[in-house]
């Protein structure tokens, strides 16, 4: 008779986001060896169609998500985000299961005093698996007192494999990402603004799409904003660019190592990224550039993306590939898998 499949209990902000395709990647690699029930905490602002089945718990509705967890019986909780951790661990000590988080950017770079220190004393609780963090995010979270057995590196869920394409590419220059202050898209516009002759295409989804609008018709119009596009349609969105530009914030500095870097370095693209710390750096890697000024943006993109660094970027993107990194996930859960049951507390 066939193993029965771990029960994992999959702990969301929201979902199915569709500027957040890190979650779907991740819940599509493990779909067919687990069994899993997702809850998100809020409605998506921009959902995509192709999804797994999910339930709306509100954060506040303690009741109903524990009465969901006691009914499902979950070996194993897994959450997203930092804030996430402590609902995760006072579910998982009231079961008998362990838990596991991934930790993003925003929940790490500028957490809230309080929401930190719970957060920290959940993961160093011996509920706690292991918790995935950036790599640059290491230090951090030590000097914020996580115990280091407990924490791993890990990138961005990324499927390469879904965007590898070394055709040629369209002449447009694009961005993408959540419509949120810290994306500096406003900049973004500024700099198609300065120069007229070229195609500028912004992918924002969600959230303060309709401030990005505004400026972008007190600017001229001289950007296309493109509608929420399914992650799966992506790649043929990619292959219309030569260049992708992707601005944030050094005030705000919460814009971690963005997916998109990657998924258009696989797609030929040439990656250029506003410089806010010194870790993108390695996230851009040797093929990609990095830029303070829109100056210096423009300078660079009006130029061919060269040869060399176009097949130096295919090199790259592939180091991040989900093949690579996921054991990272599947080892902390199996060592919790093969750990005895603790009893809980009654439901």
């Amino acid at each position: 008779m066939a193993a029965r499949k771990p029960r994992v209990l999959y702990l969301l902000q929201e979902y199915p986001q569709v500027s957040e395709t890190y979650i779907a990647n991740e819940l599509e690699a493990l779909w067919p060896s687990c069994d899993i029930r997702i809850v998100a905490r809020t409605k998506a602002s921009a959902a995509y169609s192709d999804h797994f089945p999910f339930t709306i718990i509100p954060r506040e509705d303690r009741e109903t998500l524990a009465a969901l967890a006691a009914e499902f019986r979950p070996d194993l909780i897994h959450a997203h985000y930092l804030h996430n951790a402590v609902t995760a661990h006072n579910l998982a000590a009231r079961l008998g299961a362990a838990f596991t988080v991934r930790l993003h950017s925003f929940d790490v770079l500028a957490p809230l005093p309080e929401a930190l220190r719970m957060s920290v004393a959940a993961i160093n609780g011996p509920a706690c698996a292991g918790a995935l963090t950036f790599p640059f995010t290491i230090e951090r979270m030590l000097a914020a007192g996580v115990n280091p057995k407990k924490l791993h590196a890990a990138p961005p869920v990324m499927r390469i494999d879904r965007f590898l394409d070394r055709s040629p590419n369209g002449e447009a220059i694009m961005n993408t990402g959540a419509a949120l202050p810290k994306k500096n898209m406003e900049a973004y516009i500024d700099l198609a603004a300065s120069m007229p002759a070229h195609r500028f295409n912004l992918y924002a989804m969600g959230y303060d799409v309709s401030r990005l609008k505004d400026y972008n018709l007190s600017r001229g119009n001289p950007v296309e904003l493109v509608r929420p596009v399914e992650p799966r349609a992506m790649p043929a969105e990619y292959k219309k660019h030569t260049w992708l530009v992707y601005t944030a914030s050094a005030e705000i500095n919460t814009v971690g190592w963005p997916m998109a870097i990657a998924e258009a370095q696989a797609s030929g693209v040439g990656v250029v990224m506003q410089e806010i710390r010194p870790d993108l750096r390695e996230w851009v890697g040797p093929a990609g550039y990095l830029f303070r000024t829109i100056e210096e943006a423009a300078a660079i993109i009006s130029r061919p993306f060269p040869a060399e660094r176009r097949q130096a970027a295919f090199e790259h993107a592939q180091s991040w590939d989900f093949q690579r990194h996921l054991g990272t996930l599947v080892g902390l859960w199996s060592k919790a898998l093969a750990r005895p049951r603790q009893g809980g507390k009654p439901a």
